[in-house]
């Protein structure tokens, strides 16, 4: 299936640097465990050091999979992320570019791959640009070895304008939005939650279908994508409906699979204040 002994070796090192990460320096330990914990209150404590453990392994299976993606070839890929209904993505008569949207859960540096192949040269994944310009250069060269186009998140409607025959744009949209304009808030883990509208907003620009693509994960190194739509062609609703429904199979996805989802990050930094104005708050 692949050039197997360097996939291991990525394992082995990957292995190694979230152990030394989480169990040795027990980098982030309190964010993990608290995030956790508010999300959910009701599980014995055994559970939570479980679940914080196998997220820990997760984590360096991220690392080992990242360090072989520039190896990996288009046939493996496609055997190691197969796509359970890709008639969901389906662009419709007339065609429109269609709005694909992920989330911290699972191998999302995999899924922008698997993505790529499906829309050969006519991908765009937004992303946030680093402040180095020589590592955001790196990281597009190699983000785009399957011919993605990457297009900062600020100015993706400029630059869909040039790029006319994009089938599709590909986001991630789990972050907290602290810089954005544009927030929804809505119960998510049982707590008040701001969520970017960025794929809400977008399809509405574009008159596109917004889908989830759920990066399920099979057994180490193999995953399958499941597609939900959020939208039906031409279906009005109100503002805010996507990001809920969005919110809502989040939810799901992380409680069926809970150590898949990024629980290092500081996700309920933003809280709702008086007025209707955010307030950053440490957690």
């Amino acid at each position: 299936m692949s050039d197997g002994w360097r996939l291991r070796c990525c394992y082995v090192i990957g292995g190694l640097l979230a152990w030394l990460a989480y169990r040795v320096i027990g980098l982030r330990r309190s964010v993990i465990h608290g995030n956790l914990t508010r999300s959910f209150p009701d599980w014995p404590s055994d559970r939570l050091r479980a679940v914080a453990r196998e997220f820990a392994r997760r984590q360096g299976e991220l690392v080992a999979e990242a360090l072989y993606a520039s190896a990996i070839s288009e046939a493996e890929l496609r055997e190691r992320v197969t796509i359970t209904n890709p008639e969901v993505m389906d662009p419709g008569d007339p065609p429109r570019t269609l709005v694909l949207v992920g989330a911290h859960h699972g191998n999302f540096e995999w899924l922008l791959y698997r993505l790529s192949l499906e829309f050969p040269a006519r991908f765009a994944g937004l992303y946030k640009p680093g402040r180095s310009a020589h590592v955001d250069a790196w990281l597009k060269r190699r983000r785009a070895r399957f011919g993605a186009r990457l297009i900062s998140a600020k100015s993706v409607l400029r630059e869909l304008a040039g790029f006319r025959d994009a089938a599709a744009v590909g986001l991630v949209a789990d972050q907290v939005p602290r810089t954005s304009p544009e927030k929804h808030w809505c119960t998510f883990l049982g707590q008040d939650t701001a969520f970017y509208m960025g794929p809400e907003m977008l399809g509405r620009a574009l008159r596109s279908r917004v889908i989830m693509v759920r990066m399920n994960r099979l057994r180490r190194g193999c995953y399958e994508l499941v597609c939900i739509g959020l939208n039906e062609p031409g279906e009005k609703l109100a503002s805010g409906e996507i990001t809920d429904r969005y919110a809502r199979v989040l939810e799901e996805w992380i409680r069926d699979d809970p150590a898949g989802w990024w629980w290092s990050h500081r996700r309920w930094k933003l809280k709702r204040g008086m007025y209707g104005q955010e307030r950053k708050a440490a957690d």
